[in-house]
């Protein structure tokens, strides 16, 4: 290996380990803040439906600015300078929602200013994931985003219950307190992030990015793309009817304090947490497709094992929310870094920009539909006739639901063992 080949390897190691760094001061922002952002929208007396269209419709609005991303990135010429500036607006708008949210109190313009910080957030990912695609090599992606994606979640895990701990303080006295606290606390970590964002190596990307052509869907080269997308997409539409409510359910229905929705986040992320270099080493010894269509099946029906949270008795209910949280990390976990790794995988002789903005407007667009469709259950009136129904609430015929179109994606695109995505 050659002088110049080595300080090259010198330098990119260098940034990896940054960018892990960096990792973790984003995980306390998503602990304090992200985390808790449902629970905010409950203790502002939001309706079931409301909380549904602020949960998803941000990401579809985000997922529509993605078409001008690339725009973006040649104003910038960089990726870098593009996401430290989107983070820096960012961290910004933490104080913005909170004020609107406590001072003022109007759903449309908290709707509007919640949009807007998502939009930020949503755009820093296609330059930051086309970022790393150069930087990292092929043979260790499944390895270091295991490994940096362990690291994350144990920062993320102690900030969460930390800020859980904080608001079960505030709970009684003044509980709009205890969010501005756990808020600050995400703006300082946020603000973090974008300094080592900053301090991280920018390769000189290749000229493949400029040269190759405009990614067309329809078009037979990207035939297996358009698959996998599709897949992703309906993926998130079936996890989203649901998904934006269980903080919700867990507040409203199972009566959990913090104390113990924290618990129950926590308990079930260090699951996660510990799994993630197994499948690390799993998807790159298997490949991805298999580890995607076993732990898509499997989360299939975590929606049912809601339903029956509800039924058991109430000293059982924190321990089997506990258990059933933990499992669905533990297959949500594996099926994220295995997706992650096949768009790796789809990015070759591609232009990641394009790619990633296409996959986040498709995947922003189903899980507002999702959301939107979810919400919408809640208002409807189902016959009570029949003695199973009339004893079920509203969100056990939206976790039925979800269920159900989780199951037929998965006859769809992964039942044949030989498909692909």
């Amino acid at each position: 290996m050659s002088n110049k080949n080595k300080r090259q390897t010198k330098i990119i190691r260098s940034s990896l380990r940054i960018s892990t760094i960096e990792g973790s001061w984003w995980a306390v922002m998503y602990g304090s803040v992200e985390s808790y952002l449902g629970a905010f929208f409950e203790i502002l007396k939001y309706s079931s439906f409301q909380i549904s269209v602020l949960t998803t419709l941000p990401f579809f609005i985000g997922s529509l600015f993605q078409n001008y991303v690339n725009n973006f990135y040649h104003f910038f010429k960089s990726r870098k300078i593009l996401v430290v500036s989107l983070k820096i607006l960012q961290s910004f708008l933490i104080p913005t929602i909170y004020l609107i949210g406590v001072k003022i109190n109007n759903f449309y313009l908290f709707l509007f200013a919640i949009c807007i910080y998502f939009t930020i957030a949503i755009s820093q990912l296609s330059p930051w994931t086309s970022w790393m695609g150069y930087l990292v090599p092929s043979r260790l992606r499944g390895r270091y985003f295991g490994s940096r994606s362990q690291i994350i979640r144990i920062f993320m895990l102690v900030s969460s219950l930390f800020a859980g701990v904080v608001l079960n303080s505030f709970n009684n006295t003044n509980p709009l307190l205890g969010f501005g606290i756990i808020f600050s606390i995400g703006i300082i970590a946020n603000i973090g992030s974008a300094y080592y964002i900053y301090s991280q190596y920018e390769p000189d990307y290749e000229a493949i990015e400029e040269k190759n052509k405009k990614l067309d869907l329809t078009d037979n080269e990207f035939k297996p793309l358009k698959k996998f997308i599709t897949y992703d997409s309906l993926s998130e539409f079936s996890f989203s009817i649901s998904g934006p409510l269980m903080m919700v359910y867990w507040l409203r229905e199972l009566n959990f304090n913090y104390i113990e929705l924290a618990l129950l986040i926590n308990v079930s992320q260090l699951i996660g947490l510990f799994s993630l270099r197994y499948w690390g080493k799993k998807n790159d010894y298997l490949g991805a497709n298999i580890t995607i269509r076993w732990t898509s099946l499997t989360i299939s029906v975590f929606p049912l094992l809601w339903i029956l949270v509800y039924f058991v008795p109430v000293s059982m209910m924190l321990p089997f929310s506990i258990l059933i949280a933990s499992f669905a990390s533990l297959m949500f976990s594996g099926r994220a870094l295995a997706m992650d790794n096949r768009l790796y995988e789809h990015m070759v002789g591609k232009s990641m920009i394009q790619l990633t903005s296409k996959r986040i407007f498709y995947r922003g667009l189903f899980i507002f539909v999702g959301g939107f469709f979810g919400g919408v259950l809640t208002k409807l009136t189902f016959p009570t006739s029949h003695i199973m129904i009339s004893s079920m609430s509203k969100l056990h015929i939206v976790f039925l639901f979800s269920s159900f179109i989780r199951f037929i994606i998965w006859i769809k695109y992964l039942r044949n063992k030989k498909f692909k995505i």
